[in-house]
């Protein structure tokens, strides 16, 4: 395996004095916040200056803030096991058939319990506050969550509210990226760890000054740059298969309450597809 040289500069004798070690553990605990995060950025975040933050870059043995952010991006590599989440959730309710759908059935109303909570009511507002000035809105999802993101944009689309779907990966991404614009606003879908893409994205977001709304189950706001409007959504089991029926409630919420936000542009939206499907209907 490759020596991580973030972790190495971190090692007893890697002679990095007391202020630029704080600052390399800073961003060996905090990698994803670290990508999508200016020198400056960093440097409040510590309490120190940007050009201390450069300067323990450099002591921890790279020539810049860029080359750090290439190692950065080479590390962040998501980890997902589906067979050993399958495994785990069969382990817990059994193989039966009729155990296994009335286990997998109470967990998704242990889930819709969660939507309930005061908390959850407060980041869904927020959430449409913070899209509502948005003149479009880009959702951000990787794997089954992109078909989540085409499903929301659809219904966004609908009501009126410009919308579009991103979630390539690799270098196939930067296509994705291109796409957005100032007056934009993200809707990104992460779960577990933050990874390159999202924290790519981040920095994305903040270069072109966009709201962001983060849909996740565990990522808090001090992992994510501030100002990020955090909805906190349960997928499901610790380590088991990963449920989505809360995360389409969430997602479904917002675009509602987009959606009366801006009532007459809703109706007006609906009523041009109803006479486009008459249209075809009658072709």
């Amino acid at each position: 395996m490759k020596p991580d040289p973030i972790a190495q500069s971190l090692l007893p004798d890697s002679a990095l004095t007391t202020t630029a070690r704080r600052v390399a553990q800073f961003i060996h605990d905090h990698r994803p916040l670290a990508l999508a995060s200016s020198a400056a950025e960093l440097a409040e975040r510590l309490g120190t200056s940007d050009a201390t933050v450069i300067r323990a870059v450099q002591a921890m043995g790279f020539e810049s803030l860029a080359d750090l952010r290439a190692e950065l991006i080479a590390s962040l590599t998501p980890a997902r096991n589906p067979a050993t989440a399958l495994s785990r959730t069969i382990e817990d309710i059994g193989s039966n058939l009729e155990n296994a759908v009335s286990g997998i059935m109470k967990t998704h109303m242990e889930m819709a319990a969660t939507l309930a909570s005061d908390t959850t009511q407060r980041q869904l507002v927020n959430a449409v506050r913070v899209l509502h000035p948005c003149q479009r809105v880009t959702v951000f999802g990787i794997g089954p969550s992109h078909g989540l993101a085409d499903y929301i944009c659809r219904v966004l689309n609908r009501y009126g509210r410009a919308s579009f779907p991103i979630g390539t990966t690799g270098r196939a991404f930067a296509d994705d990226l291109v796409m957005l614009r100032p007056g934009d606003g993200l809707v990104i879908m992460a779960y577990g760890a933050l990874y390159r893409e999202v924290a790519i994205l981040f920095r994305a977001a903040r270069h072109l000054e966009l709201p962001v709304v983060l849909v996740t189950d565990r990522i808090t706001a001090d992992e994510v740059p501030a100002g990020t409007a955090i909805i906190t959504v349960m997928r499901g089991k610790e380590e088991h298969i990963v449920l989505h029926s809360t995360t389409v409630a969430i997602l479904e919420s917002v675009a509602f309450g987009l959606s009366i936000a801006l009532p007459d542009q809703t109706l007006q939206a609906l009523n041009r597809l109803n006479d486009f499907r008459n249209q075809i209907d009658r072709f």
